[in-house]
């Protein structure tokens, strides 16, 4: 009878809390911008599993860029937190009377952090030169016969044939090419017209890339309207079109485009190093597969892999994303999907109907359910890497987040008590990640929202109301 009483009193407040999480659901599920979108929303206590709330939660919708948390935790768990990537420097022939008799081979591995300005940590791309230069005047050798080679054989660089036409060209649609330099982007600066609707001056990019033109047909639109800027160009393309918007009121504005050809990039501008160093380069720089009998001349590791997961999460970074999913699958992209799917069924997840042919949640094509993420999240609280992997998710007001969750919930309890990674695409939004309540218990919480009818702004509020709901009552 005592024991009847107990379980009836422990009961009656989270029955009486579910009712209320009960009706917050249907309130905002009959909003009048969300009764027609499809939405999945899972919330587990993270250390029981008991479902907490939930509406629709296996209903398949695209995620968008909550996707990689998928991909970050799966790289965290094959590798760990402390894994670095290597990039090799490799004469392809003998040393003789000072000269290489041969080509100089860079050899990618699959580094995200060469010259990169997002990774803490990372070299300057001219700092890893000058380490490579001093290792070439170690190993006595002060002219190259050949030719400086890219070699960045060890990955399928090709991207997802779903994605938008829009986004090629533009950097967070960069190559995942496993001789990644510079994030795998460059800026380009144009001058704002006098007038709205003038065409925009295209006036350089940065870092100079030998070749590259572009088509002009970008317009300048009013102060404050922001970067509706695109680049259009394939990989490989070297005259881009430039269309869409920048803003007036700045004497030159910038956006961000992808590398054409990331591995000759980082070729040719070695090449033109070791010039300036003084090390003579008989040919042009280009690519090429290094020979097995190449001899190592000098190795750069990369920073650690908790240092990648925590841009890629805080900042969605699309090209680390691509580049870990094939780390996974040892340069394959599907077989990194197969790792992703088979780690996520070790960790409880239904991946029966999962669908996703990337890494980053660019494409249209990804479909998940949100109690995969609850599965997930649930399951990495127990892992030996999860203070890495919990660090990596934004927190209002995040001073190293970028994108509309970095001021969700501030100025509120869950400042101090939310870790989300967010995802959003033309009508979709979603969120994974935990919430800590007020009585201390950690949840494992995934929404996802797929065409919805007001602005995505809208939908924040309404998931911070929820959150707030939670924070409060379980």
């Amino acid at each position: 009878m005592r024991t009847a009483l107990l379980t009836l009193c422990l009961l009656m407040p989270y029955q009486a809390w579910a009712a209320s999480a009960a009706g917050k659901i249907k309130e905002i599920a009959s909003s009048p911008a969300i009764r027609n979108a499809s939405w999945g929303l899972s919330v587990k206590d993270a250390d029981t599993g008991r479902v907490v709330a939930e509406h629709n939660p296996s209903l398949n919708l695209v995620p968008a860029s909550t996707l990689k948390v998928f991909v970050t935790a799966a790289a965290m768990d094959k590798f760990g937190p402390a894994h670095e990537f290597s990039t090799g420097l490799c004469g392809g022939g003998k040393v003789s009377g000072g000269a290489l008799n041969g080509n100089l081979y860079i050899k990618g591995g699959g580094d995200p952090s060469l010259g990169s300005q997002l990774l803490r940590g990372a070299k300057p791309l001219d700092d890893v030169f000058g380490s490579w230069a001093g290792a070439l005047k170690a190993a006595g050798i002060s002219s190259v016969s050949g030719s400086v080679v890219a070699d960045d054989t060890a990955f399928d660089a090709v991207q997802a044939g779903s994605w938008a036409w829009e986004d090629i060209g533009n950097y967070y649609a960069a190559q995942p090419s496993a001789l990644t330099v510079n994030d795998g982007l460059y800026k380009l600066y144009l001058r704002p017209s006098d007038k709205v609707g003038g065409t925009a001056e295209v006036l350089r990019t940065e870092p100079g890339i030998d070749g590259l033109s572009f088509e002009d047909h970008m317009k300048t639109g009013p102060a404050g309207s922001g970067d509706n800027g695109y680049i259009y160009a394939f990989p490989g393309q070297y005259h881009a079109v430039l269309r869409g918007s920048i803003p007036q009121g700045q004497p030159e504005f910038a956006i961000k485009g992808a590398l054409p050809d990331p591995a000759l990039f980082a070729a040719r501008s070695f090449s033109a190093y070791l010039a300036s160093a003084g090390v003579r380069v008989a040919g042009a720089a280009s690519k090429g597969e290094a020979p097995g009998s190449c001899a190592s001349i000098a190795e750069t590791r990369s920073v650690p892999l908790r240092e990648v997961v925590r841009v890629t999460n805080k900042r969605s970074f699309n090209l680390y994303a691509e580049l870990l999913l094939r780390h996974l699958g040892g340069g394959d992209p599907r077989a990194g999907i197969a790792a992703v799917r088979a780690f996520l069924a070790s960790c409880g997840a239904d991946v029966s109907e999962l669908d996703i042919v990337d890494g980053c949640g660019l494409s249209a094509r990804d479909t998940v359910k949100a109690s995969n993420f609850t599965d997930l999240l649930r399951a990495l609280k127990g892992k030996k890497y999860f203070a890495d992997f919990y660090d990596s998710l934004v927190f209002p007001g995040d001073p190293d987040a970028t994108g509309h969750l970095h001021n969700m919930g501030r100025g509120t309890p869950l400042e101090k008590n939310l870790r989300l990674k967010s995802g959003s695409l033309n009508g979709v939004r979603s969120y994974a990640g935990y919430l800590r309540t007020k009585s201390g218990r950690t949840l494992a919480v995934a929404s996802i929202m797929n065409g919805y009818s007001c602005p995505g702004s809208e939908i924040d509020k309404l998931h911070e109301a929820l959150l707030l709901e939670l924070y409060k009552d379980y």
